[in-house]
């Protein structure tokens, strides 16, 4: 009997690892992840110098969707997709001088999204059941800020609302831990760091703690 229940465990045990390492061999897989993204956004990118009572909240969720491609168990080619949630802007126009506003209260805010492309080097260890990774690429980007009401004409209402347009592409890179949960189902816990610009002119730093799973497909 107790060779029998030790056959059951070794096989279990085999079956188990077997699992674990099949599932870091070369193939598709997928994933979604979400967490806080912080974009150092302040109050001086809305105002013109005669604003009061300003207030940002940049706080929020942000998600994105995960695509890649396993080559060896140490190396991948990865592409997301990032949503951030919008930074949100209000303030007080007490004056008539400003060439921005009109006159009582304002709004902005900022939007952001982007497409990243990056390589990833893991180390497997504990059987493959952990991972840890860096990764690093190109990130392109758009942003918009967004004023209302505003006095100077915008592009979607004129003297109602602005909006300033930017694109651009910058370096990403980033680092992470991966734990598999069971059978091609990973939890993934990483952080990444990339620049946007803003209106043209204003580059910001932007980093996106998340936490997420992954499938091999």
């Amino acid at each position: 009997m107790k060779m029998f229940s030790r056959v059951i465990v070794a096989a279990g045990l085999s079956l188990l690892l077997g699992s674990a390492a099949a599932a870091q061999q070369a193939g598709w897989y997928g994933g979604l992840s979400a967490g806080q993204g912080n974009i150092d956004l302040t109050t001086r990118d809305w105002d013109d110098g005669t604003l009061t009572n300003t207030v940002l909240d940049h706080d929020g969720v942000a998600y994105k969707v995960i695509a890649g491609y396993r080559f060896t168990r140490y190396l991948s080619l990865e592409g997301s997709y990032v949503h951030f949630s919008d930074g949100k802007f209000s303030g007080v126009e007490p004056l008539t001088t400003s060439t921005v506003w009109k006159i009582g209260q304002v709004f902005g805010e900022a939007r952001a999204k982007g497409v990243s492309l990056q390589g990833l080097l893991a180390w497997p260890f504990a059987k493959e059941r952990f991972a840890m990774f860096a990764k690093g690429g190109l990130f392109f980007w758009n942003t918009a800020m967004v004023s209302r009401p505003t006095i100077a004409g915008g592009t979607l209402a004129l003297g109602d609302e602005r909006v300033i347009y930017d694109d651009g592409v910058s370096w990403i890179f980033g680092a992470g831990a991966e734990m598999r949960l069971y059978d091609n189902w990973h939890i993934r816990l990483e952080w990444e760091h990339s620049m946007m610009g803003f209106s043209g002119t204003v580059d910001r730093n932007v980093d996106f703690p998340s936490l997420g799973v992954t499938l091999d497909l």
